[in-house]
């Protein structure tokens, strides 16, 4: 008996689990580092950009395409690009072309850099149109990695503030709370504010916590759906100095993208198309789509956009003025850096603004606790004289 308890124990132990057993239970550690794993193994536009410009200088030194894949996909062995890279060549070899390749992978690939790479099997050199897809992504890359640096430190001082105001309310403020009622003597109306709201916090911060959760959450979500997003994008664009930044470089990426997809030999009106999908903003999205309808039925370019009221007017006349001259490639390359540049510097000037204006209203609040808890010091003071 205790020979067989043995073998069956190391049976358990030792042999190789049959088939159709229950898998085991991973623990938590290991499904955390799963999801690590996954979500790092992501393109980043930065890549992107690297692989472009590195493909068009490979095939400029009169390398082939597939062949240049091949050494880009081996480069970047271990990271999420390879089996991108891997792919794309492996759709050339069956027969396709670049852009269809690329345009099977939407993650990685935008559809403005598909339309722009398509360009060349209408006969427009590979490596240039590359570098067009390279360049414009570069320059949509650079103005939002300088619109988050700027915002970086109003939110640190926003988020110190209410750090700090949350901690005065429900740690400092309750310790003098009770040696005010212990003296007996009637507290000033601000101090009486204060200690009611942290009454209020301490005494229902879990529902607090809960109702603000939420609500965050179902604003979020209605954030998400189109009548919301139309919402706070029609609102963005009431608020003055807001409206200039939008504005601006919404017009650099549709301006950038209707240059690069002209100069690809893309017709203006699918370029129009596709620089739609560039602008962020909904409102001037819409508006960008009826200046596309009035354009199609004959109107020009800048009749259409003037309609719309969306554009400004200095906007509108060179585009007048590019397309009485036939310029408009051109002017739309000038126009598309003049509203990048401009909007970094709307960006600058909106940080400028926000972050004077924070620190006041994290000095008024924090002001008002201390006057609150200095006002009952005097009164007991005059009570004592």
């Amino acid at each position: 008996m205790s020979t067989s308890r043995t073998k069956y124990k190391k049976g358990r132990q030792g042999s190789p689990r049959r088939k159709g057993s229950a898998a085991p239970q991973k623990s938590v550690f290991q499904r955390l580092k799963e999801i690590e794993l996954v979500s790092k193994k992501q393109v980043s536009r930065r890549d992107l950009i690297s692989f472009t410009r590195e493909l068009a200088v490979l095939i400029e030194a009169g390398i082939g395409v597939g062949h240049a894949l091949q050494l880009l996909g081996t480069q970047r062995a271990g990271t999420a690009f390879e089996p991108v890279v891997n792919a794309l060549a492996a759709d050339l070899n069956a027969g396709g072309t670049i852009a269809d390749a690329m345009g099977r992978h939407p993650e990685v690939f935008p559809r403005i850099y598909v339309r722009t790479v398509a360009s060349a099997d209408r006969g427009a050199p590979l490596a240039s149109t590359l570098r067009q897809a390279a360049d414009f992504m570069d320059s949509a890359q650079s103005a939002m990695a300088q619109a988050k640096r700027a915002m970086i430190y109003p939110a640190i001082i926003v988020l110190v503030g209410v750090g700090v105001v949350i901690m005065l309310l429900t740690v400092s403020l309750p310790q003098m709370v009770g040696l005010f009622q212990n003296l007996g003597t009637e507290l000033p109306l601000p101090t009486r504010i204060l200690i009611a709201l942290s009454d209020f916090i301490r005494a229902y911060y879990i529902y607090i916590f809960i109702v603000s959760t939420i609500g965050g959450f179902a604003l979020s979500r209605f954030m998400k759906t189109p009548r919301g997003v139309l919402l706070m994008h029609m609102a963005m664009l009431r608020i003055p100095i807001m409206k200039e930044v939008v504005i601006s470089s919404d017009l650099g990426r549709a301006a950038g993208a209707l240059a690069a997809l002209g100069e690809a030999g893309l017709p203006i009106p699918e370029a129009m198309d596709v620089a739609r999908e560039t602008v962020g903003n909904e409102v001037v999205r819409r508006a960008l789509a009826d200046a596309r309808a009035g354009l199609m039925s004959g109107e020009g370019l800048a009749a259409p956009l003037a309609a719309t009221g969306v554009f400004p007017v200095t906007f509108i006349q060179t585009l007048r003025v590019a397309e009485d001259s036939g310029t408009l490639d051109v002017n739309l390359r000038r126009m598309a850096d003049f509203y990048q540049k401009d909007a970094t510097e709307k960006v600058k000037s909106l940080v400028g603004v926000i972050e004077p204006l924070a620190t006041v209203v994290v000095a008024l609040a924090v002001g008002f606790i201390a006057i609150s808890v200095i006002l009952p010091m005097y009164t007991i003071l005059g009570s004592i004289e």
